[in-house]
This record gives C-alpha cells, structure tokens and sequence, in this order.
C-alpha cells in the first residue's frame, strides 16, 4: 500500500471555494506514452496524470481534522453514493448537488472517502481556522507502466 499526504488550511486569510467535482489525477514519477493516460499536469512541482477508473476505485481517501469545522467553515460537501456511477459529466454532477450532505467535523475526527466520491465545498464565512490532513491510500502497483512519485 502506497500513501501521499496533503495539507489544507482554510482561514479568514486563506479562504477558497471549489465546485463538485471527483479526484481523478494521482502523483506519479515519470510521464508515459499511453492512449489511456491523459490530462497531465504539474501541481507545486509534482507530476499527475489522470488515473483510469479501475485504478481510482482502488483508491481511499482519509481526512483527518486537525480543527473542528462548523457550517459557517466551509466544511466537506458530499453527494453519498456517487462514487459507484463512475466518471460522472459536469451535468450530472452539477444536478446531483441537490443531493449534496454538508459534513461538519469536530476535531481528530476522520471522515473516509473514495476520489471518486463527488465532493466540494464552499467559502468559509466565519473567522476560525480549518486545518485538514488529507491522505490518499493506493496500492502499490499501477497498470500500464506507471510508477508512484517518490514522494507517495
């Protein structure tokens, strides 16, 4: 099992939105010629590649709060379930937010998620700090030649 970690902190300071979407890029060491690998990109100096489903629905994701995060924080928003349609369009994801569950979290709480999973979540509208780590569990080999980031 391979594990990569993100930071986020969301604050009066450092405030952000992001609209529903799924995660579909992971970290990788090299770029490969693969009709099947699209979607490269460079993100803080780290390679990703947007990962086929069946390496996706491998994957898990754990966020761990760090801080407790109210409604007014910008908390996690999840459509449940929508991890088992596949990719979704942004037509369809944008029609299931009517779906959407708003997960507030208290501190040392850790919610589990598949990237998969449509999620996004709104501006911070209160003055408290919302530090989350963010790890994502894969196994420890990739189909069609591609290998994790030594960072992973």
């Amino acid at each position: 099992m391979r594990c990569s970690a993100l930071f986020f902190e969301k604050s009066a300071s450092r405030n952000w939105l992001v609209a529903v979407h799924q995660d579909l890029s992971i970290p990788v060491a090299e770029r490969i010629e693969h009709p099947a690998l699209q979607g490269w990109s460079v993100k803080e100096g780290q390679l990703y590649v947007r990962a086929p489903v069946e390496v996706l629905q491998q994957l898990i994701a754990v966020r761990i709060h760090l801080d407790a995060c109210g409604a007014e924080d910008g908390p996690l928003r999840l459509v449940p379930g929508s991890h088992l349609q596949g990719l979704v369009t942004a037509e369809d994801a944008a029609l299931a937010r009517q779906q959407e569950i708003v997960c507030v979290a208290e501190s040392g709480s850790a919610l589990l998620m598949r990237p998969l999973l449509l999620h996004s979540c709104s501006k911070s509208s209160g003055k408290s700090q919302r530090r989350v780590l963010h790890f994502l569990f894969a196994p420890l080999e990739l189909p069609l030649g591609l290998r994790w980031s030594d960072i992973v």
